[in-house]
């Protein structure tokens, strides 16, 4: 007696599978699209939390924060390693606390962030700093970017700091000092001339050791950049050559290479020197004829994926960018001994990076941008006018 069998034969399953196999790789990119533009999003509203900080700042102290860096007791170090324009706006991003936890005793005439007297390439954040520079805050991590949310190349022999009296105060430890990092950077300028040059004043809104208004915003408060953002270096210290595919987990490190002036008449800094008597990093000037891609093959001493790497500290690597190059250049950045350099803004999103303005808009600006305009997006007075970039 023959009975019917209801079911799929071999030929109707393997079609089956094949179709949801097509839905599945059809659907899998709308997924990761969407996911993407959520972390975007994300990333679009803490860099803008952070530009609305720096305004609430602004009308608190009738300027913007001016990023410190001086080290007392030494008449000729360059001012870099003092505290960063993200640990003075704590308290406008809810984190008061943290603000208070931080010894900003160590201020721009006695004190900074760093013990210099381990050298510059095994460094460590002082005592007094460490819990603090430790703490990972959301606001300041791109979700996009799935780099190191804490650098571990702080590690030193005898550490130490100057106290409030300006004593020099020795600590034992040698353990590793942990840190924690950032993707988003103040804009310290255009990066032409010599305002990549961190231990001299800059032409963006964040130079360090002044304090700049809305009235130094010649070009106007929509057209000057204020953040951007980086992607977090690979955390190696003094490592080999990068690989050529990933540029943006190293920095090209110069040191030694030219002299640094100290203190002028009037006791202004006078930022480095070559033999010439140039202002700048062995003499360069950031001009349309610079290619820091080969000064990144000819100078370098060595790789270093500092990127980035402690929100903490007032350092060109660390917290700032410039607009010398438009974002993600497919080079690694240039830097030279105390932070000075060539810190592109760069991102994980496709196509550009997220960019904070001076009146707290935030925009999406393309790769593709035109160098120059991109420049004068950096730079506070120098006429330009706004960019065909997309809002946010």
């Amino acid at each position: 007696m023959n009975r019917d069998r209801n079911g799929f034969t071999l030929v109707e399953l393997l079609v089956v599978i094949a179709i949801i196999g097509v839905l599945i790789g059809l659907l899998l990119p709308a997924v990761q699209s969407a996911r993407e533009s959520a972390r975007r999003m994300q990333c679009v509203n803490n860099i803008k939390q952070l530009a609305l900080a720096a305004q609430n700042y602004h009308d608190a102290n009738n300027a913007f924060p001016m990023p410190t860096g001086y080290r007392g007791g030494c008449t000729n170090c360059p001012p870099a390693g003092g505290f960063s324009v993200h640990a003075l706006l704590l308290p406008f991003y809810e984190q008061t606390a943290l603000y208070d936890s931080i010894a900003y005793w160590i201020h721009i005439d006695n004190g900074t962030v760093i013990d210099w007297r381990g050298g510059t390439d095994y460094q460590k954040i002082i005592p007094p700093c460490q819990e603090a520079a430790s703490q990972q805050l959301p606001i300041l991590h791109c979700p996009s970017d799935g780099g190191n949310l804490t650098s571990v190349s702080f590690t030193t022999v005898t550490c130490g700091y100057y106290d409030a009296s300006g004593a020099w105060v020795v600590d034992g430890d040698t353990s590793s000092c942990p840190v924690a990092t950032t993707n988003y950077m103040a804009c310290s300028g255009s990066g032409t001339a010599y305002n990549y040059d961190c231990t001299v004043l800059t032409d963006g809104v964040f130079s360090c050791r002044v304090a700049r208004t809305f009235a130094h915003l010649l070009d106007g408060s929509s057209n000057t950049a204020m953040f951007s953002e980086a992607i977090v270096g690979d955390d190696v210290l003094a490592g080999g050559e990068p690989d050529p595919m990933h540029p943006e987990a190293r920095c090209a490190f110069a040191r030694g290479l030219c002299t640094w002036r100290g203190r002028t008449a009037g006791g202004v800094w006078g930022g480095w020197l070559a033999a010439g008597g140039t202002p700048g990093i062995v003499g360069i000037y950031g001009d349309d004829n610079l290619d820091v891609g080969s000064l990144c093959s000819t100078y370098c001493l060595s790789w270093n994926g500092w990127r980035g790497y402690c929100w903490l500290i007032c350092k060109g690597h660390a917290t700032t960018f410039s607009c010398f190059d438009a974002p993600n250049p497919n080079h690694p950045d240039w830097g030279a001994e105390f932070g000075s350099g060539f810190f592109a803004a760069r991102s994980r999103h496709s196509g550009g990076v997220n960019v904070a303005m001076c009146d707290g808009s935030v925009r999406f600006v393309a790769d593709t941008v035109e160098r120059n305009a991109w420049r004068q997006l950096g730079s506070m007075n120098d006429g330009g006018a706004a960019l065909p970039c997309d809002p946010e």
